[in-house]
């Protein structure tokens, strides 16, 4: 189990490095992450690079027992880069050329950018590498984060990149659609910067986490090649945030690595960058925010809540708060002054915890039979053609994981084209982009005996964001056994009424409607005001082994409840455990225990009781009515068990 802290020992005296590391060790800090932003301290001048106060900090750290991330810099270069090199910037798309003084402001396609940043990477990786006290490497930091670029060098590159996919113009033209407004290309270098054209913003959305993907490939292939046995992660920001599709970023390195912000994210965040890989790594895990009260014991809550959800460690930002710079005032669990104090102590806490839980939470994983489905390329396609806030689809997509973990059922959050096979229930709330590997993955999980949801605004569009020809949701309307023939967004919420679900009668739909005519699928719910009175709103279509829902709107509340319930009953999936309102309980499943996660996010105490079997993971006593403090954890175990 990784459990440490971000150090900057750059910005720090080196006299006061011991004192860091001993009060490091106390806390029972047995790792780093150090290095992303340090490119200015190893080589101030151009030429003059210097790793040997690195080598000094890392010997220290070493020497109180604690190993060492190491990231590449190259993403933030120093003032004299853009002095000599203006080339580097990168370009708004107003025109604007970005100077430094801001990080990332570099052109990830820019020539300059490129042989100066390979460069000190280079440098980086070969000085350290077979550096026994160095467990990992991280390439960069936030890669994608500012990086987007629009100038004219950008956009040649851009137009090779079409070249390469779509080989002819013709192709191009009759993927994207033709003479719209006299849309039409001639060449590949007619191409133009995107503007409000939805199948251009699209491509160049791809185009953009392509450059990304690359940057860190690159640098991950040579860690591998240089310092071979070590892991390669980098860390994926809040969820908000899709500039790169971080399910293709995490191909491209060992172990999926992730900031972890609840009050910027939502808990969906933390299955949905465990992703396929079953596990990730906390890189960036919160210990205060300047605009957040962060009270006693949720520093550690939040860490342990990123643990239940499948970390193999958290790393929190960062030692001590900055005295300087754009993030003076922001995270640290030491203050400005350095002193002890009650994140410190918070830090001990659970530092001691995980001395002795730290490898049987390893030994474990998440184990879940639901799991929700939302791509970026979906993301961006509903982005670049409706851009209406209120319908975005990952909005929907929280909605449904807050039910379903109010609920204690554990959940994955995948791309829509990974590996259905272990699920009994998918909801793929606004797939608004299906390809046909989308449609071949749902038609094959549903054929198979699953139970597939969809909402509204789904099947929408191609892999180019090209509207379909044929009825909506498109390739996926014969599974669903419906024709939607409009959308339109709900200017005030309409009833429902329903006979088969008695929490949908007087409900209301909300945000948006689409118009639906069942083909073969049973009517479940209907609109009861308004001009659709009458019309469908939740049907229900058998399909071979499998059934399939579509909601042709937005539920909120106990009507969303309700029907997330109703699935969870079709499906057969059974949650974790029956907790009190404000408690929530997880699951971690290994060969030899499984470990119950029970966090209590109330102010105060709570108590509820087991079933039989469960003991207190520390003291191995049996436990029937487990009380938990307010802001509190438990972590019980069982070992009499079978895994499924």
């Amino acid at each position: 189990m990784y459990f440490g802290v971000q150090y900057y020992p750059e910005q720090w005296p080196e006299s006061r490095w011991p004192i860091d590391a001993a009060m490091m060790q106390r806390a029972g800090v047995n790792t780093v992450r150090m290095g992303e932003f340090a490119w200015s301290a190893y080589e101030p001048r151009e030429g003059q690079v210097d790793f040997r106060w690195m080598d000094r900090a890392i010997q220290l750290l070493n020497e109180h027992g604690i190993r060492v991330i190491m990231c590449t810099c190259s993403r933030t270069p120093p003032p004299w880069v853009f002095k000599k090199y203006p080339g580097v910037a990168n370009t708004r798309f107003d025109g604007h050329v970005n100077r430094y003084g801001q990080r990332y402001t570099v052109g990830l396609a820019h020539p300059e950018f490129i042989a100066l940043a390979e460069r000190i990477d280079r440098a980086v990786i070969e000085h350290f590498a077979g550096h026994s006290g160095i467990i990992g490497w991280q390439v960069d930091n936030e890669v994608g984060g500012f990086n987007d670029c629009y100038c004219e060098r950008c956009l040649r590159t851009f137009q090779d990149y079409l070249r390469d996919k779509y080989g002819t113009v013709e192709r191009l033209n009759q993927s994207w659609g033709e003479h719209f407004w006299s849309f039409h290309f001639s060449d590949f270098d007619e191409v133009p910067l995107p503007a409000n054209n939805p199948q251009l913003a699209l491509e160049y959305r791809r185009f953009m986490s392509h450059l990304n993907v690359a940057f860190t490939r690159w640098r991950s292939e040579l860690i591998h090649q240089l310092d071979p046995g070590k892991f390669v992660t980098t860390n994926f920001q809040s969820f908000t945030i899709k500039h790169t599709d971080y399910f293709k970023m995490a191909e491209v390195i060992d172990l999926p690595g992730m900031n972890h912000y609840p009050p910027r994210s939502p808990e969906l965040i933390l299955d949905y960058y465990r992703g396929a890989r079953g596990k990730m790594i906390v890189l960036e895990q919160l210990s205060r925010l300047a605009f957040c009260d962060t009270g006693e014991g949720w520093m550690r809550l939040w860490a342990y809540r990123a643990l239940a959800h499948g970390a193999c460690g958290t790393i929190f930002f960062r030692w001590r708060t900055a005295r300087y710079g754009q993030e003076q005032h922001a995270d640290g669990i030491l203050p400005h002054a350095g002193q002890e104090n009650r994140r410190y102590r918070e830090l001990a806490r659970m530092g001691a915890e995980l001395k002795t839980m730290g490898e049987r939470i390893d030994a474990t994983h998440v184990e879940a039979r639901v799991a929700l489905l939302m791509g970026y390329e979906s993301r961006w396609a509903m982005e670049a053609g409706l851009d209406l806030p209120d319908m975005q689809g990952h909005l929907d997509v929280i909605r449904f994981h807050e039910d379903l973990l109010r609920k204690n059922v554990t959940t994955d959050a995948l791309d829509p084209h990974g590996d259905l096979s272990r699920y009994q229930l998918v909801i793929a709330p606004r797939l608004w982009l299906v390809d046909e590997g989308i449609a071949a993955n749902l038609r094959a999980f549903v054929e198979r005996g699953g139970v597939l949801c969809l909402t509204a605004a789904s099947g929408v569009v191609d892999e180019f964001n090209k509207s379909f020809d044929t009825p909506r949701p498109g390739p996926l309307a014969e599974i669903a056994g419906v024709e939607i023939s409009d959308l339109s967004p709900l200017e005030k919420p309409v009833r429902l009424s329903s006979a088969v679900l008695p929490a949908l009668e007087g409900a209301q739909a909300t945000v948006m409607a689409d118009e639906m005519h069942p083909t073969t699928a049973k009517v479940l719910a209907r609109y009861a005001s308004g001009w659709r009175k009458g019309l469908p709103v939740l049907t229900e279509n058998r399909w071979h082994g499998g059934r399939v829902f579509y909601l042709g709107t937005v539920l909120e509340g106990a009507a969303l409840s309700a029907l997330v319930g109703y699935l969870l009953r079709v499906a057969g999936v059974q949650p974790v455990l029956e907790t009190p309102p404000g408690v929530r309980a997880y699951q971690r499943v290994g060969e030899a225990e499984r470990l119950l996660f029970l966090i209590n996010e109330n102010e105060e105490p709570r108590s509820l009781v087991l079933p039989e079997g469960w003991r207190d993971a520390f003291t191995g006593m049996p436990v029937e009515v487990v009380e938990i403090g307010g802001v509190d954890v438990r972590i019980l175990s069982q070992s009499d068990f079978q895994v499924q």
